[in-house]
Protein backbone atom coordinates (compact mmCIF):
# COMPACT_ATOMS: atom_id res chain seq x y z
CA UNK A 1 0.00 0.00 0.00
CA UNK A 2 1.32 3.53 -0.73
CA UNK A 3 0.42 4.85 2.62
CA UNK A 4 2.07 2.47 4.72
CA UNK A 5 5.92 3.01 5.79
CA UNK A 6 8.54 2.82 3.15
CA UNK A 7 11.90 2.66 2.04
CA UNK A 8 13.60 4.31 -0.83
CA UNK A 9 17.01 4.17 -1.57
CA UNK A 10 16.59 7.38 -4.05
CA UNK A 11 16.64 10.88 -2.56
CA UNK A 12 12.91 11.60 -2.91
CA UNK A 13 10.62 13.41 -0.51
CA UNK A 14 6.91 14.86 0.07
CA UNK A 15 6.31 17.89 -0.07
CA UNK A 16 2.51 18.35 -0.21
CA UNK A 17 -0.37 16.62 0.93
CA UNK A 18 -3.59 17.03 -1.12
CA UNK A 19 -6.98 16.63 -0.09
CA UNK A 20 -9.65 16.04 -3.20
CA UNK A 21 -12.62 17.96 -3.34
CA UNK A 22 -15.47 16.46 -1.18
CA UNK A 23 -19.13 17.21 -0.22
CA UNK A 24 -19.70 19.61 2.16
CA UNK A 25 -22.56 19.13 4.80
CA UNK A 26 -22.53 21.84 6.11
CA UNK A 27 -23.96 23.69 2.24
CA UNK A 28 -26.95 21.14 2.80
CA UNK A 29 -30.40 22.89 2.62
CA UNK A 30 -32.82 20.39 3.09
CA UNK A 31 -32.54 20.47 6.52
CA UNK A 32 -34.51 23.51 6.36
CA UNK A 33 -37.89 22.08 5.58
CA UNK A 34 -37.07 18.36 6.93
CA UNK A 35 -34.47 19.17 10.14
CA UNK A 36 -33.25 16.42 11.30
CA UNK A 37 -34.55 15.52 15.43
CA UNK A 38 -33.37 13.19 18.06
CA UNK A 39 -36.32 10.90 19.93
CA UNK A 40 -36.07 8.51 22.25
CA UNK A 41 -38.84 6.42 20.90
CA UNK A 42 -38.90 3.45 18.36
CA UNK A 43 -42.34 4.67 17.04
CA UNK A 44 -43.61 8.34 16.09
CA UNK A 45 -47.21 9.43 15.87
CA UNK A 46 -48.63 12.45 14.55
CA UNK A 47 -52.41 13.59 14.66
CA UNK A 48 -53.38 15.83 11.93
CA UNK A 49 -56.20 17.87 12.06
CA UNK A 50 -57.99 18.06 8.77
CA UNK A 51 -58.80 20.51 6.67
CA UNK A 52 -62.14 22.45 6.38
CA UNK A 53 -64.14 24.69 4.63
CA UNK A 54 -66.97 25.30 2.97
CA UNK A 55 -69.54 28.50 3.55
CA UNK A 56 -72.17 29.43 5.84
CA UNK A 57 -75.55 28.01 4.09
CA UNK A 58 -78.54 29.54 3.70
CA UNK A 59 -80.75 29.78 6.45
CA UNK A 60 -84.84 30.76 6.26
CA UNK A 61 -86.38 32.61 9.48
CA UNK A 62 -87.85 30.57 11.66
CA UNK A 63 -87.04 27.39 11.13
CA UNK A 64 -84.06 25.08 12.69
CA UNK A 65 -80.52 25.67 11.50
CA UNK A 66 -79.32 22.40 9.07
CA UNK A 67 -76.26 21.03 10.95
CA UNK A 68 -72.78 20.69 9.72
CA UNK A 69 -70.11 17.94 9.80
CA UNK A 70 -67.52 19.30 12.67
CA UNK A 71 -64.01 19.04 11.51
CA UNK A 72 -62.06 15.71 11.84
CA UNK A 73 -58.76 14.07 12.73
CA UNK A 74 -56.19 11.33 11.78
CA UNK A 75 -53.40 9.57 13.52
CA UNK A 76 -50.17 8.92 10.96
CA UNK A 77 -47.66 6.57 12.43
CA UNK A 78 -44.34 6.29 11.54
CA UNK A 79 -41.25 3.50 11.67
CA UNK A 80 -37.88 4.83 10.73
CA UNK A 81 -35.98 2.54 8.81
CA UNK A 82 -31.84 1.75 9.72
CA UNK A 83 -28.66 2.52 8.63
CA UNK A 84 -25.31 1.60 9.56
CA UNK A 85 -21.82 0.17 8.20
CA UNK A 86 -18.08 -0.13 9.87
CA UNK A 87 -14.90 0.74 8.81
CA UNK A 88 -12.32 -2.10 10.02
CA UNK A 89 -8.56 -1.39 10.64
CA UNK A 90 -6.52 -4.41 11.28
CA UNK A 91 -3.31 -5.46 12.97
CA UNK A 92 -1.47 -4.48 9.81
CA UNK A 93 -2.95 -1.23 9.17
CA UNK A 94 -2.77 -0.16 13.23
CA UNK A 95 1.10 -0.95 13.09
CA UNK A 96 2.29 0.00 9.81
CA UNK A 97 0.71 3.42 8.88
CA UNK A 98 2.60 5.95 8.53
CA UNK A 99 1.39 9.76 9.18
CA UNK A 100 -0.01 11.36 6.05
CA UNK A 101 2.34 13.98 4.46
CA UNK A 102 5.29 13.15 6.30
CA UNK A 103 8.80 12.01 5.32
CA UNK A 104 9.79 10.52 8.26
CA UNK A 105 8.40 6.92 8.27
CA UNK A 106 8.80 7.19 12.67
CA UNK A 107 5.36 9.29 12.63
CA UNK A 108 2.90 6.68 13.63
CA UNK A 109 -0.47 7.71 11.15
CA UNK A 110 -3.48 5.79 12.50
CA UNK A 111 -4.77 8.40 15.13
CA UNK A 112 -4.88 10.35 11.67
CA UNK A 113 -6.42 7.92 9.95
CA UNK A 114 -8.81 7.30 12.58
CA UNK A 115 -10.13 11.10 12.61
CA UNK A 116 -10.06 11.16 8.61
CA UNK A 117 -12.40 8.26 8.76
CA UNK A 118 -14.84 9.50 11.25
CA UNK A 119 -14.76 12.84 8.81
CA UNK A 120 -15.34 10.08 6.29
CA UNK A 121 -18.14 8.50 7.55
CA UNK A 122 -19.93 11.62 9.18
CA UNK A 123 -19.78 12.81 5.35
CA UNK A 124 -21.20 9.66 3.75
CA UNK A 125 -23.94 9.49 6.68
CA UNK A 126 -24.84 13.53 6.43
CA UNK A 127 -24.92 12.99 2.33
CA UNK A 128 -28.12 10.12 3.01
CA UNK A 129 -29.83 11.92 5.36
CA UNK A 130 -29.68 14.90 3.08
CA UNK A 131 -30.73 12.68 -0.24
CA UNK A 132 -33.57 11.06 1.67
CA UNK A 133 -34.96 14.58 2.77
CA UNK A 134 -34.91 15.67 -1.47
CA UNK A 135 -36.57 11.95 -2.49
CA UNK A 136 -39.18 11.93 0.11
CA UNK A 137 -39.89 15.63 -1.47
CA UNK A 138 -39.90 14.53 -4.97
CA UNK A 139 -40.45 10.56 -5.47
CA UNK A 140 -42.90 10.94 -2.51
CA UNK A 141 -41.48 8.12 -0.89
CA UNK A 142 -38.40 5.95 0.09
CA UNK A 143 -37.32 2.46 -0.88
CA UNK A 144 -35.82 0.64 2.11
CA UNK A 145 -34.74 -2.93 1.78
CA UNK A 146 -35.97 -3.55 -1.17
CA UNK A 147 -39.24 -2.33 -0.63
CA UNK A 148 -41.13 0.67 -1.88
CA UNK A 149 -42.89 2.91 1.03
CA UNK A 150 -45.22 5.76 -0.04
CA UNK A 151 -45.99 8.68 1.96
CA UNK A 152 -49.17 9.69 -0.26
CA UNK A 153 -48.58 13.15 -1.28
CA UNK A 154 -51.45 14.02 -3.37
CA UNK A 155 -50.78 13.33 -6.98
CA UNK A 156 -52.06 16.83 -7.99
CA UNK A 157 -49.42 18.54 -5.62
CA UNK A 158 -47.16 18.13 -8.80
CA UNK A 159 -47.47 20.18 -11.89
CA UNK A 160 -45.96 20.07 -14.81
CA UNK A 161 -45.65 22.75 -17.81
CA UNK A 162 -48.55 24.22 -19.45
CA UNK A 163 -46.69 23.61 -22.92
CA UNK A 164 -43.43 22.29 -23.53
CA UNK A 165 -40.97 20.49 -21.59
CA UNK A 166 -38.24 22.67 -20.19
CA UNK A 167 -35.50 20.91 -21.81
CA UNK A 168 -35.60 17.84 -24.15
CA UNK A 169 -32.53 16.30 -23.84
CA UNK A 170 -31.33 17.28 -20.50
CA UNK A 171 -28.64 19.01 -21.22
CA UNK A 172 -30.11 22.20 -23.48
CA UNK A 173 -33.19 24.43 -22.73
CA UNK A 174 -35.92 23.47 -25.38
CA UNK A 175 -37.31 27.02 -26.62
CA UNK A 176 -40.97 25.57 -27.42
CA UNK A 177 -41.03 25.56 -23.93
CA UNK A 178 -42.27 29.06 -21.94
CA UNK A 179 -40.48 28.51 -18.56
CA UNK A 180 -41.94 32.38 -17.29
CA UNK A 181 -45.58 31.70 -18.31
CA UNK A 182 -45.49 28.33 -16.43
CA UNK A 183 -43.76 30.06 -13.06
CA UNK A 184 -46.37 32.97 -13.70
CA UNK A 185 -49.14 30.33 -14.03
CA UNK A 186 -48.60 28.18 -10.75
CA UNK A 187 -47.79 30.93 -8.74
CA UNK A 188 -50.58 33.08 -9.37
CA UNK A 189 -53.05 31.67 -9.23
CA UNK A 190 -53.80 29.36 -12.22
CA UNK A 191 -53.12 26.17 -10.66
CA UNK A 192 -56.16 25.41 -8.49
CA UNK A 193 -53.69 23.20 -6.17
CA UNK A 194 -51.62 25.99 -5.59
CA UNK A 195 -54.28 28.86 -4.86
CA UNK A 196 -54.54 28.47 -0.66
CA UNK A 197 -50.98 28.27 -0.99
CA UNK A 198 -48.69 31.68 -0.26
CA UNK A 199 -45.51 30.52 -2.53
CA UNK A 200 -42.75 32.21 -0.99
CA UNK A 201 -39.62 30.72 -2.63
CA UNK A 202 -38.56 28.26 -5.81
CA UNK A 203 -35.72 26.16 -5.47
CA UNK A 204 -34.39 24.20 -8.02
CA UNK A 205 -31.13 23.11 -9.62
CA UNK A 206 -28.47 24.87 -11.59
CA UNK A 207 -29.26 23.11 -14.72
CA UNK A 208 -33.49 23.74 -14.67
CA UNK A 209 -32.10 27.66 -13.70
CA UNK A 210 -30.10 27.73 -17.02
CA UNK A 211 -33.09 26.28 -18.93
CA UNK A 212 -35.00 29.28 -17.57
CA UNK A 213 -32.30 31.90 -18.66
CA UNK A 214 -31.02 30.69 -21.62
CA UNK A 215 -34.64 30.37 -23.52
CA UNK A 216 -35.32 32.01 -26.02
CA UNK A 217 -38.69 33.15 -25.52
CA UNK A 218 -37.08 34.75 -21.56
CA UNK A 219 -34.70 36.46 -23.92
CA UNK A 220 -37.69 37.58 -25.82
CA UNK A 221 -39.86 38.72 -23.25
CA UNK A 222 -37.12 40.97 -21.39
CA UNK A 223 -36.36 42.66 -24.82
CA UNK A 224 -39.92 43.46 -25.68
CA UNK A 225 -40.93 45.00 -22.33
CA UNK A 226 -37.77 46.74 -22.67
CA UNK A 227 -36.26 45.54 -19.25
CA UNK A 228 -32.66 45.38 -19.95
CA UNK A 229 -32.15 48.53 -17.94
CA UNK A 230 -33.40 47.42 -14.96
CA UNK A 231 -31.73 44.32 -15.06
CA UNK A 232 -28.61 45.38 -13.99
CA UNK A 233 -27.43 41.59 -14.38
CA UNK A 234 -28.15 38.34 -15.79
CA UNK A 235 -29.36 36.07 -13.06
CA UNK A 236 -31.96 34.32 -11.85
CA UNK A 237 -32.76 36.62 -8.67
CA UNK A 238 -32.74 39.83 -10.91
CA UNK A 239 -35.41 38.99 -13.33
CA UNK A 240 -37.42 37.00 -10.89
CA UNK A 241 -37.80 39.92 -8.70
CA UNK A 242 -38.34 41.92 -12.35
CA UNK A 243 -41.29 39.65 -13.73
CA UNK A 244 -42.71 39.06 -10.45
CA UNK A 245 -42.58 41.89 -8.46
CA UNK A 246 -43.20 40.80 -4.78
CA UNK A 247 -43.41 37.00 -5.71
CA UNK A 248 -41.31 34.60 -4.58
CA UNK A 249 -37.47 34.22 -4.76
CA UNK A 250 -35.55 31.64 -6.70
CA UNK A 251 -32.97 29.54 -5.13
CA UNK A 252 -30.35 27.71 -6.78
CA UNK A 253 -29.73 24.80 -4.90
CA UNK A 254 -26.18 23.11 -6.09
CA UNK A 255 -25.09 21.19 -3.07
CA UNK A 256 -24.27 17.88 -4.08
CA UNK A 257 -23.08 14.12 -3.56
CA UNK A 258 -20.95 10.66 -5.08
CA UNK A 259 -21.29 7.10 -4.99
CA UNK A 260 -18.54 4.86 -5.17
CA UNK A 261 -17.44 1.94 -6.31
CA UNK A 262 -14.33 -0.49 -5.96
CA UNK A 263 -12.11 -0.91 -8.35
CA UNK A 264 -9.11 -2.31 -9.01
CA UNK A 265 -5.99 -0.48 -7.97
CA UNK A 266 -3.45 -1.29 -10.97
CA UNK A 267 -0.49 -2.42 -8.57
CA UNK A 268 -1.29 -5.90 -9.99
CA UNK A 269 -2.23 -7.48 -5.96
CA UNK A 270 -5.41 -7.83 -6.67
CA UNK A 271 -6.17 -4.45 -4.33
CA UNK A 272 -9.34 -2.21 -4.42
CA UNK A 273 -9.02 1.38 -4.62
CA UNK A 274 -12.53 3.58 -4.26
CA UNK A 275 -13.92 5.38 -7.74
CA UNK A 276 -16.29 7.68 -7.26
CA UNK A 277 -19.09 9.35 -9.68
CA UNK A 278 -19.38 12.31 -10.93
CA UNK A 279 -20.99 15.00 -8.96
CA UNK A 280 -24.52 14.51 -8.60
CA UNK A 281 -26.87 17.53 -7.35
CA UNK A 282 -29.39 16.33 -4.28
CA UNK A 283 -31.93 18.16 -6.61
CA UNK A 284 -32.56 16.05 -9.88
CA UNK A 285 -32.63 18.65 -13.28
CA UNK A 286 -36.29 18.89 -13.91
CA UNK A 287 -37.26 19.09 -9.91
CA UNK A 288 -38.83 22.07 -8.27
CA UNK A 289 -39.83 22.59 -4.70
CA UNK A 290 -42.79 24.96 -3.62
CA UNK A 291 -41.76 26.88 0.03
CA UNK A 292 -45.00 27.49 1.16
CA UNK A 293 -46.25 29.38 4.28
CA UNK A 294 -48.17 26.90 6.56
CA UNK A 295 -50.07 27.52 9.53
CA UNK A 296 -48.39 28.71 12.56
CA UNK A 297 -44.31 28.85 10.87
CA UNK A 298 -44.71 24.55 10.93
CA UNK A 299 -42.48 22.48 8.13
CA UNK A 300 -43.62 19.91 6.31
CA UNK A 301 -41.85 17.44 8.33
CA UNK A 302 -38.95 15.90 10.25
CA UNK A 303 -35.92 13.46 9.66
CA UNK A 304 -36.43 11.73 12.44
CA UNK A 305 -33.17 9.55 14.64
CA UNK A 306 -34.64 7.40 17.02
CA UNK A 307 -33.16 4.66 19.58
CA UNK A 308 -29.98 3.38 19.07
CA UNK A 309 -27.21 0.73 20.90
CA UNK A 310 -24.60 2.31 19.96
CA UNK A 311 -24.22 3.90 23.16
CA UNK A 312 -25.99 4.23 26.11
CA UNK A 313 -27.45 0.74 27.82
CA UNK A 314 -30.20 -1.66 26.96
CA UNK A 315 -32.11 0.15 29.56
CA UNK A 316 -31.60 3.11 28.31
CA UNK A 317 -30.48 3.35 25.13
CA UNK A 318 -29.18 6.10 23.15
CA UNK A 319 -30.86 8.16 20.28
CA UNK A 320 -30.07 10.20 17.10
CA UNK A 321 -26.89 9.95 14.94
CA UNK A 322 -23.98 7.92 16.03
CA UNK A 323 -20.70 7.20 15.22
CA UNK A 324 -18.30 5.25 17.49
CA UNK A 325 -15.00 4.19 17.65
CA UNK A 326 -14.19 0.52 19.05
CA UNK A 327 -10.99 -0.41 19.95
CA UNK A 328 -10.53 -4.24 20.51
CA UNK A 329 -6.54 -3.93 21.80
CA UNK A 330 -6.17 -4.75 25.04
CA UNK A 331 -7.14 -7.49 27.04
CA UNK A 332 -10.33 -8.47 26.96
CA UNK A 333 -12.10 -7.24 24.18
CA UNK A 334 -13.17 -8.55 21.40
CA UNK A 335 -9.48 -8.96 19.26
CA UNK A 336 -7.09 -8.89 22.35
CA UNK A 337 -3.89 -8.69 22.34
CA UNK A 338 -4.09 -12.35 19.75
CA UNK A 339 -5.76 -10.38 17.34
CA UNK A 340 -6.19 -6.20 17.57
CA UNK A 341 -8.38 -4.33 15.71
CA UNK A 342 -10.45 -0.69 15.18
CA UNK A 343 -13.36 -0.69 14.60
CA UNK A 344 -15.30 2.77 13.54
CA UNK A 345 -18.98 2.21 13.48
CA UNK A 346 -21.53 5.01 12.47
CA UNK A 347 -25.37 5.41 10.96
CA UNK A 348 -28.66 6.44 12.15
CA UNK A 349 -32.06 4.24 13.04
CA UNK A 350 -34.32 7.00 11.18
CA UNK A 351 -35.71 8.82 8.52
CA UNK A 352 -37.68 11.54 7.31
CA UNK A 353 -41.41 11.87 8.80
CA UNK A 354 -43.06 13.71 6.01
CA UNK A 355 -45.72 14.76 8.71
CA UNK A 356 -47.24 17.28 6.16
CA UNK A 357 -47.28 15.36 2.67
CA UNK A 358 -50.21 16.85 1.28
CA UNK A 359 -48.76 20.41 1.57
CA UNK A 360 -45.70 19.37 -0.34
CA UNK A 361 -45.80 21.61 -3.74
CA UNK A 362 -43.81 20.48 -6.58
CA UNK A 363 -43.02 20.69 -10.34
CA UNK A 364 -41.16 18.61 -12.79
CA UNK A 365 -40.35 19.92 -16.18
CA UNK A 366 -38.42 17.47 -17.87
CA UNK A 367 -39.62 13.74 -19.07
Amino acid sequence: MANEFFIDEHTSALTKLVNEVVNDPTTYLGSKYLPSVALPVSRVRTEVIEATGGLTLEHAMGTDPKHIQSFGSRVQEFAPPAYKEVMHWDEKKILHLRELGQNDPSKRGIRQYIDKAIDQLNRRLEARIELLRWRAIFDGGFTYMGKTFSYGIPAANRVAPLGALWSLDGINPNNSANPIADIRYWVTGGSAKFRKYKIKKLVMSPNTSRWILENSNTKQYISSIGAQAAIKEWGIDALMSYLLPGGPVIEVYNSWYQTESLVDNGQGTGGKKIQVSDAIYFINDGEIFFEATLPDGDIIGEFQQTLHLASGTVDSPGYGKFLVVEENIAPGTKGGPQNPFIDICSGVNGGVNLQRAFDVLTAKVIA
